[in-house]
């Protein structure tokens, strides 16, 4: 009798993979880990990373998801989990810390039960990506995200629908591990295991599926695909930004679909949605909650989380389940007595049209009053650009200074860390 193990959960070296082998894949693994309390989760490919993940957790070993896979960054976590060994399928070359090889499926086919997890207990640590200094650990139950998983697909949804979800996010960022790995863990929608980078080969992933698709991925992606046949694509989300209307926009006429946002952060897994192009508040996911508390903070209380966690953005509170975000707190900058926030000031950079990529950042001036720069990516003038943000801007928030680079050096998910930031504006003093 057919059963729901039966079903595909995943697309692994182009085969598809039932529940049941996914189980029987991660109960061979479990029985090979070394015995530590904690693994680095490097693992590239997304079946490989889920069935990792899940052998560790029913090993009680809590995976450590590093915001990059650079030897620093590595090491640096590895100063406050000094047991930890890294599990990958591909060496990262360190010597000096354990690796073991996680072996990929021989492509037999085995049926296996699911095997005990505790999934209150069973941890995971995902880490910030660095954007604003040293990267902070943020811990979570598997049971948080099984919870959110559900909260999530069933807010917009997915929670009935077989969908392949191809991703343009590493596994170990907590936007590509929700919607790529736990979503299809606890809905019918199926695990993809590659991660397309470039615009032609997300295009062939997309109309190759053997299931109708969903792209899960950022602006910094949607600013770079192009028409051309995108017949197999039945949905678009974006999320690690905000996505503005006239992206939004190019992305419906391009690939026919209307992008959804989804709103959260590493602490609080995602928690809203909105429609871009339909609205511009966004709406709670059934479940969540936001209230304001003494201090003037709004906080999230969810039924995913433990205790309320106070929100790191300027948010205004417009109904019982809808909200309108302002920008960070940190974000706001004060020029000539007049403030904006560089997230605004960046959408509207971003906007233009000959602009591929940039961001606006803040130098003091020799009065000793501050005054705004941008860098970019771009064939136009240096004057082209000025006139292009004026209409938008007020004349005190135009840049002084435009640096023109050959890239931006933005990390997997499309965000500039503070450190990849400061090193590259230290190269053009």
């Amino acid at each position: 009798m057919f059963s729901v193990m039966d079903e595909a959960f995943a697309v692994f070296a182009g085969r598809v993979i039932s529940r049941n082998q996914l189980w029987a894949d991660v109960g061979r693994l479990a029985a090979v880990l070394p015995e530590r309390a904690h693994v680095f989760n490097l693992c590239e490919n997304r079946y490989l990373f889920c069935i990792t993940l899940l052998a560790a957790a029913s090993r009680q070993q809590v995976c450590l998801l590093p915001p990059s896979q650079q030897a620093a960054t590595i090491r640096e976590i590895l100063v406050d989990y000094p047991d930890a060994y890294i599990a990958g399928n591909r060496d990262p070359g360190l010597a000096d810390i354990d690796w073991f090889e996680v072996p990929a499926p021989d492509g037999a086919q085995h049926s296996g039960r699911p095997l005990e997890i505790v999934w209150p207990s069973a941890r995971l640590i995902a880490f910030t990506s660095g954007s604003s200094g040293r990267p902070r650990a943020s811990e979570h139950s598997l049971e948080t995200l099984r919870i959110s998983a559900g909260m999530a697909v069933g807010a917009l949804g997915l929670g009935d629908q077989v969908r392949l979800m191809i991703s343009t996010t590493p596994p170990q960022h907590m936007y590509g591990l929700e919607t790529s790995v736990f979503w299809p863990l606890f809905s019918r929608l199926i695990l993809y295991d590659r991660r397309p980078f470039f615009p032609e080969d997300i295009r062939e992933a997309v109309n190759d599926a053997g299931w109708p698709a969903v792209l899960v991925t950022t602006p910094t992606h949607l600013r770079h695909l192009s028409g051309g046949d995108w017949h197999n694509l039945s949905g678009v989300i974006s999320a690690t930004d905000n996505l503005s209307d006239k992206l939004a926009g190019e992305t419906r006429a391009i690939l026919g679909q209307s992008p959804v946002e989804i709103y959260g952060s590493t602490e609080t897994l995602s928690f809203a949605h909105r429609q871009t192009l339909q609205d511009g508040l966004w709406r709670l996911y059934p479940g969540c909650r936001l209230r304001r508390d003494d201090l003037g903070r709004v906080c999230l209380r969810a039924a995913h989380l433990p205790e309320s966690v106070a929100l790191p953005d300027r948010i205004n509170l417009e109904g019982q389940d809808t909200f309108a975000v302002l920008g960070r707190q940190e974000d706001m900058v004060k020029i000539g007595g007049k403030r904006s926030s560089l997230s605004e000031l960046n959408r509207r950079l971003l906007d233009l049209d000959g602009v591929e990529d940039g961001f606006f950042y803040q130098l003091a001036g020799n009065d000793g009053e501050d005054r705004l720069a941008v860098v970019v990516v771009s064939k136009l003038e240096k004057q082209q650009i000025r006139a292009g943000l004026q209409p938008y801007l007020d004349e005190v928030f135009l840049p002084r200074k435009i640096h023109f680079v050959a890239n931006i050096p933005r990390n997997p998910t499309g965000k500039l860390t503070r450190q990849a930031r400061d090193a590259l504006l230290a190269k053009l003093v």
